[in-house]
């Protein structure tokens, strides 16, 4: 062996000889495992999903705030990658007519009650509900304990504030019950109930899981009337889309649905720490901490209830609808045979989801 010269010597046929300098062979080694490296990368890359997440926008009916927990901790606990989806969801408020936005393609999902639904339908506005959140609804129209309003008949003379989507259903029960709903001074309400707390209106409505808990966090005292009990059938958070949407893209809807059920199931078993990630990373700015924790902990009494506790989370029946589409026969908002419950509600998806 001569400087750095290195002999590699065969013994196939007659015995051959080839030099390389050391040089070469390092060169020749790098190129070697350079190869090799390239091509494990190359197969790493291929392990990865090779596909995009299918995008579902979802439009919220109001702020975003605990009442919304389940949706974020889908996006948090990775609920909603693992199903292949990319899930966003649009602030609403007072003003957001959410129906609207669904119809017109801007947002894919959209969250109401089972009143807009039927109500929408009427408007030949095609679409249907396939889940529903709240199995019992918070909404309610809220009063100072000291002047109280418990009944329909305590409305007449009083200053109401509400959002623009909740009217119908008021003036319905009222004529239901042989009331005028023009003695009652509605006015658009706000995201803060203090309005209530300073005098301002004499009822608010909003969810005593949200609203009627801020007030009484601030030592307000309340009296709450329920929608339900004031006459307005149905759940809370029904999740309804397009019927070209439910038909196209149903196993889309599928997977966002197993997510969210996951989502729920995590808020419902984690609520201070929901709160909190509401507060620091997913809620509208301005967010009351105790407020949100206090709320976060009532909703055991609205979600994992009813026919929830039966089929499991976001379940949704037809007879709740069947009895929305009376509501709406006895309030003169729509003829009978006009609606029919396969109109308006499918338990297909949830169902599917849930398999």
């Amino acid at each position: 062996m001569d400087g750095d010269k290195v002999e590699l010597r065969t013994d196939r046929g007659q015995g051959t000889s080839t030099r390389l300098s050391r040089r070469g062979l390092l060169r020749s080694a790098g190129g070697l495992l350079s190869g090799v490296f390239a091509a494990s990368g190359m197969m790493a890359l291929a392990a990865k999903p090779a596909y995009a997440l299918d995008k579902v926008v979802h439009q919220l009916g109001w702020i975003k705030s605990i009442q919304f927990g389940g949706h974020f901790a889908a996006i948090d606990q990775g609920y909603f990658a693992a199903e292949g989806i990319d899930a966003e969801f649009l602030a609403g408020g007072p003003g957001t007519d959410t129906t609207a936005v669904v119809a017109t393609g801007q947002a894919l999902v959209t969250d109401g009650d089972v009143d807009g639904v039927v109500r929408a339908r009427v408007n030949n506005i095609p679409v249907k509900a396939f889940a529903a959140i709240m199995q019992k609804a918070p909404g309610a129209i809220m009063s100072l304990a000291k002047k109280p309003i418990h009944t329909l008949q305590d409305l007449p003379g009083k200053t109401i504030a509400l959002p623009n989507g909740v009217r119908p259903q008021i003036e319905a029960v009222m004529k239901a019950a042989g009331l005028d709903p023009s003695t009652v001074n509605f006015v658009p309400v706000g995201t803060d109930p203090g309005i209530l707390a300073a005098g301002q209106v004499d009822g608010y409505y909003g969810w005593a899981t949200n609203q009627g808990v801020m007030l009484r966090v601030r030592g307000v005292d309340i009296a709450v009337a329920y929608m339900n009990d004031l006459g307005v059938p149905g759940y809370a958070g029904v999740l309804y889309a397009t019927d070209d949407s439910l038909a196209t893209k149903a196993d889309i809807l599928v997977r966002w649905l197993k997510a969210e059920i996951k989502g729920w199931q995590w808020f419902l078993d984690h609520p201070t720490e929901m709160a909190k990630l509401m507060v620091d990373k997913y809620g509208q700015r301005g967010l009351d901490l105790n407020a949100q924790t206090v709320e976060a902990g009532v909703y055991k009494d609205f979600i994992p209830v009813g026919d929830a506790a039966k089929h499991g989370l976001l379940w949704i029946e037809p007879d709740v609808f069947a009895k929305g589409i009376e509501f709406s026969i006895a309030a003169g908002e729509m003829k009978a045979g006009q609606v029919k419950v396969e109109d308006v509600v499918t338990q297909k998806l949830i169902a599917a989801a849930h398999a």
